[in-house]
């Protein structure tokens, strides 16, 4: 079936057959379907690899087992958790209808919404102009990066904020600021993924609307944010105590981030290390949003975040794929080879070092920084310091 739907594109583009508008339809028409293809049997083939007990049951499931009970989704010491509940509330609240779900069809289900997700990911992250070959690319590389299926095992829900960002960005360019600031709020979940992005998305509404735009974003954001808690003061009144004690209860470990690994490896100096770091990258940001169009900055904003948390799981470099998988689609074949070129190297980097004898997840904290290299290196930066992009 996707070995027709390449030939027919081919014989498309052989015959000129169709007008630039109907061409562009038939891109978006077929990698709807691809996608589609690809992910039914990716669900089809793994579903029965889907296990129980894991973050999603412990975060989002077991919450909201007890919400839709009127109970505090915070104190789920009831239902037996590997660990206490950590996941900021406003996730809980959209998502609480899974606590309908018994546990073992909830992770079915959670499988099947995470891989929807990718998919609207691979497809908003090609920008206006799509293409199906580009599509079957992103799609395969996507779900055989490491990261993926880690996130997909766990039942995490790092690409539900990766989506949440790239509609906003998308509303509020198409003005519609509420449910922009509506998205924003769920994404912020993971605030450590997104911080970047909400600095550049405040930094939009400044351009637009100056020190009032921007509070105004806030405002709606944080409005957002009250609104998808209302279902847990609708049933458990108490619960935010209970949320504080969840998280504090929540152990530490070595996160894969530049963070730890230069506080490890150089204590103080790579503290200040760092530091420097945090500073260089927000400077970066500022210049993204400043000089590229909203869009692609924000794709920038989510890897580059990346950079700078020391709080940070080897699931969470899916926000790479969006930069990735957007510069693929944009530069010629010799970068795009260099791309898959590096994403090999690096995909065997993440094997082997999940075949040392004693594998830890800090062993993973140079994905982001080699394949994020690899990306800029390919990107053409010529027009990047010219005059700033006009915000209309």
């Amino acid at each position: 079936m996707l070995y027709d739907l390449c030939m027919l594109e081919s014989l498309f583009k052989r015959e000129g057959q169709a007008e630039p508008g109907s061409l562009q339809t038939f891109h978006i028409l077929t990698s709807i379907l691809a996608l589609a293809l690809i992910a039914g049997s990716f669900f089809f083939f793994f579903w029965t690899r889907v296990e129980t007990r894991k973050d999603f049951y412990n975060e989002l499931w077991a919450p909201a087992y007890l919400l839709v009970r009127g109970q505090s989704p915070y104190e789920t010491s009831s239902l037996n958790p590997d660990l206490p509940a950590a996941w900021f509330p406003m996730v809980i609240g959209f998502f609480s209808p899974l606590g309908w779900l018994d546990k073992d069809a909830g992770p079915l289900v959670w499988f099947g919404i995470s891989l929807l997700e990718l998919c609207a990911i691979i497809f908003l992250s090609q920008g206006k102009s799509r293409s199906l070959f580009i599509t079957l690319v992103a799609a395969l590389l996507a779900l055989s990066f490491p990261p993926t299926l880690y996130h997909l095992m766990l039942g995490q829900i790092s690409l539900t904020i990766m989506l949440c960002m790239l509609l906003a960005v998308h509303l509020a360019i198409k003005e519609r600021p509420w449910l922009a600031g509506f998205f924003v709020a769920l994404g912020l979940s993971k605030p450590h993924l997104v911080s970047l992005a909400f600095l550049g998305l405040s930094f939009y509404y400044y351009r637009r609307g100056g020190f009032k735009g921007t509070v105004a974003f806030w405002l709606r954001t944080f409005l957002m944010i009250v609104i998808l808690c209302l279902p847990l003061f609708m049933a458990h009144p108490n619960w935010i105590p209970d949320a504080v004690a969840s998280m504090q209860a929540n152990p530490y470990w070595d996160y894969p981030s530049i963070f730890v690994a230069l506080r490890l490896n150089l204590g103080t100096l790579g503290l200040a290390i760092w530091g420097a770091i945090v500073l260089v990258i927000l400077y970066v940001a500022y210049l993204l949003w400043d000089k590229l169009p909203a869009q692609t900055a924000m794709l920038w904003s989510l890897a580059l975040a990346l950079f700078i948390t020391p709080y940070v799981g080897s699931w969470d470099f899916v926000a790479l794929l969006p930069l990735y998988f957007f510069t693929f689609k944009q530069v010629d074949w010799k970068r795009k080879l260099f791309l898959f070129l590096a994403y090999i190297l690096a995909w065997y980097g993440m094997a082997l070092v999940q075949h040392v004898e004693v594998s830890y997840n800090l062993y993973f904290w140079w994905v982001p920084p080699v394949l994020l290299a690899c990306v800029a290196i390919v990107t053409s930066w010529s027009d990047f310091f010219k005059r700033p992009v006009k915000v209309s």
